[in-house]
């Protein structure tokens, strides 16, 4: 009896020391997974704070920049009024030369009436024969008297001859004068064109300039903004995870579905929008249950501006960590730090976020959560849709 007590002691110490490592091996295996968390969480923070360095950076060269854009508004206002004062200009100009048309055709009017006057009277002249005209009308007097009235007449009809003749060349040099102002005036009026051709081209050209530096900068701050939100969000999901681990107790066994309805988008490429689907879309009218598909701790439940509201749950499965994603739910009914069951209620099935009609987009990674989803596997290789 002895013996055999002796036996079941050497039995029961050897079950114990081939048991023992496998607990030690799951405990190694959930430090080795929080280590990793830690170290990443570190590297997280890192290259958050790298970003928020670098969003002060931005913020300077925003200083910088918006002075320049004063100095450039401040131009471009200046151009402006260089433009209203050259339309003025233009318009004024035109109007001179509109006055001096008129006042060359009302100069050239007088010229070609004259001219026929002049034309009428020296072909009076020459029919006869030149000064005999006069001679003619003297010795027809009958008398001293009449000849007197004949010589006066005379003496004002070559005055009045003289008279015209002056003002026609008076009117002809006022016409190369004006025909001369109108030269000007047209030469003015056509480089003040060109000048505010420049001015537009300039104006342009700096409105352009503006425009370019405010979208850069817009497109800089957007981006490092998103950059910084994403890194936050990795940080708080890193963080959350980390706490998961040490609550979730190791479960077995396999995956269920996390709703009913049908497959409406699988994982991987997608040829019509050329993106990858980290995730399977299931959708289903009517107030659908989304439940968790395996015992574990919620990492996070809030609304996500791409992912809706969105739910996150840790998994530890015989020593593995698994993470999955409930994405567009309606509304969720847990929260962080909260420890579910397999099959437990967590939400409904809703629209919410990037989403266009009713449906769960889930996601199951192995491993933890990250932007990048590198860690993202096919659920359908665990569950059964």
């Amino acid at each position: 009896m002895k013996q055999i007590i002796n036996k079941l002691i050497l039995v029961a110490a050897g079950l114990s020391i081939t048991i023992l490592p496998n607990g030690v091996h799951a405990e190694n295996t959930a430090n080795s997974k929080i280590k990793s968390i830690q170290d990443k969480r570190v590297k997280v923070r890192e290259e958050a704070q790298k970003a928020k360095n670098e969003m002060d950076q931005l913020n300077d060269q925003k200083e910088l920049l918006l002075n320049s854009l004063d100095i450039i508004n401040t131009s471009i206002e200046n151009t402006k009024i260089k433009k209203s004062q050259k339309v003025a200009e233009l318009i004024n100009g035109q109007k001179e030369i509109e006055e001096l048309q008129a006042e060359i055709e009302e100069y050239q009017k007088r010229l070609n009436q004259r001219q026929v006057i002049i034309n009428n009277r020296l072909v009076t002249i020459q029919k006869s024969g030149g000064n005999n005209s006069y001679l003619d009308v003297i010795f027809d007097a009958k008398g001293i008297g009449d000849l007197i009235q004949r010589l006066n007449a005379i003496s004002k009809f070559m005055n009045a001859d003289q008279d015209i003749v002056k003002e026609q060349q008076n009117d002809i040099e006022k016409v190369e004068v004006k025909k001369n102002e109108l030269l000007l005036t047209q030469t003015k009026l056509e480089k003040d064109k060109k000048e505010l051709q420049n001015v537009e081209r300039s104006l342009i050209s700096q409105e352009t300039q503006m425009n370019a530096i405010l979208s850069k900068l817009k497109d800089d701050l957007d981006e490092k903004e998103q950059d910084i939100l994403s890194l936050e969000e990795q940080e708080d999901l890193l963080k959350e995870q980390e706490k998961a681990i040490k609550l979730a107790s190791i479960s077995s066994g396999n995956f269920t579905r996390p709703a009913q309805g049908y497959v409406s988008s699988g994982f991987g490429y997608r040829s019509f929008d050329h993106e990858t689907h980290f995730g399977i879309d299931i959708a289903k009218s009517g107030s659908t249950p989304i439940v968790s598909v395996a015992n574990g701790v919620v990492i996070r439940a809030y609304h996500s501006s791409s992912y809706g509201n969105v739910v996150f749950i840790t998994h530890n499965i015989s020593g593995k960590v698994f993470t999955s994603v409930y994405a567009h739910m309606q509304n969720y009914q847990v929260s962080a730090g909260q420890t579910v069951s397999k099959g437990q209620k967590i939400g409904t099935m809703g629209n919410t976020g990037h989403s266009f009609g009713k449906h769960l987009h889930f996601e199951l990674h192995k491993g933890q959560w990250n932007e990048s989803k590198s860690n993202a596997v096919n659920p359908a290789k665990y569950i059964n849709f």
